[in-house]
């Protein structure tokens, strides 16, 4: 069966941004990958992710010294019920204390709270 192209890219960008662990890589990507593509596909269900400040992250760092930090925030998912007046948003997993993120580790964790989600 051929997998499809957008399926493969996302597939290819996790394998490189994510899942470190040995021998496990590659089924890590592939988890990812089709967490993320779940939501855009639910057809009951919209889904929106929030990003923010996180304030008590600066209480977590560990042995990271904090004027190395830029920013400290948290990403919450939230399901968006398309069917009421307000959209009415649910939480439904959410991550906080992400230390000086880029483009690609905003898409790996959202990625990780999409499969934290779907279970």
């Amino acid at each position: 069966m051929a997998v499809p192209k957008h399926l493969e890219r996302a597939y290819k960008f996790f394998k490189e941004h994510s899942g470190y662990v040995v021998g496990e890589r590659a089924k890590g990507a592939l988890v990812l990958a089709r967490a993320e593509q779940a939501l855009k596909d639910d057809p009951d269900w919209d889904f929106e992710y929030v990003w923010e400040d996180d304030p008590d992250g600066w209480d977590s760092l560990g042995d990271i010294d904090p004027k190395d930090v830029n920013e400290i925030l948290r990403c919450a998912l939230y399901r968006v019920d398309p069917e009421t007046e307000q959209r009415e948003k649910h939480p439904v997993a959410s991550l906080g204390g992400i230390v000086d993120l880029d483009r690609a580790y905003r898409r790996v964790i959202e990625a990780e709270l999409a499969q934290e989600h779907l279970g």
